[in-house]
């Protein structure tokens, strides 16, 4: 992808902007020949940014309040079985609304994953300007786990980008054309269940059939149109 500043360019912004451009996932270009038809990461003076034709994507919180409202009876937290102190791995960062929440909610550093570079880059600096104790890795979820030790976390989830038209009124809207669409698949959950200790927890819609096709037996529903949840025990649990 490539990597410019904004319009109103300054030597701290070029600068920044050349120094992603030697990362292996970035080219650094001038913004008058930056692409206009492919996404672009921005460095401005306050916050990165993510082009896409005319339209800018920057981070945001998302539903967070939302989440914080809910607390300890939001669908997500009970189908974890969540607990203080639980060490959670999110492995779909997006925007880090659940990594947020979940972390408020332990009291712990979640580490969360997230294969595109610039929503990475992007989601980090925005998560750290808020204060949110998030720990932000650039990496496919099967892999990267694939690379740590059994029992490494006590819940992992995973919540892939959902379909356009499902209703469901996704905070990740604005940048869908950039982020990864790939479902979750067996792999994944194997893995998941591996380095789990207690849960791995999928998010879906209602209806839908991403939990159908991994065949998961236990379904946390909230109601038609709204997320639902799967849940998986550890490997270690069966």
């Amino acid at each position: 992808m490539q990597v410019t500043t904004t319009r109103r360019v300054t030597e701290e912004t070029e600068a920044r902007a050349r120094a992603f451009g030697q990362l292996p996932w970035f080219e650094f270009v001038s913004y008058a020949s930056r692409s206009r038809g492919e996404p672009v990461l921005l460095v401005g003076r306050e916050r990165l940014s993510i082009a896409v034709g005319e339209a800018r994507y920057r981070w945001h919180p998302g539903l967070l309040h939302t989440r914080l409202e809910a607390g300890w009876s939001h669908p997500l937290v009970r189908a974890m079985g969540l607990q203080p102190g639980d060490s959670v791995l999110d492995s779909s960062l997006g925007l880090g609304t659940d990594a947020s929440f979940l972390s408020r909610l332990t009291g712990r550093t979640v580490v969360a994953l997230e294969a595109v570079p610039a929503i990475a880059l992007m989601t980090a600096e925005g998560l750290k300007r808020a204060g949110e104790d998030v720990a932000v890795i650039v990496a496919d979820g099967t892999a990267w786990m694939r690379s740590i030790p059994d029992n490494s976390f006590d819940v992992v989830q995973g919540d892939p980008m959902f379909p356009k038209g499902t209703g469901v009124n996704h905070s990740l809207a604005g940048i869908r054309s950039v982020a990864k669409h790939d479902r979750l698949d067996a792999a994944w959950v194997a893995e998941a269940r591996r380095v789990a200790r207690r849960c791995v927890v999928i998010r879906d819609v209602e209806p839908g059939e991403a939990l159908e096709e991994l065949e998961c037996k236990r379904v946390v529903r909230v109601g038609r149109g709204r997320p639902r949840y799967g849940v998986w025990p550890a490997a270690g649990g069966k």
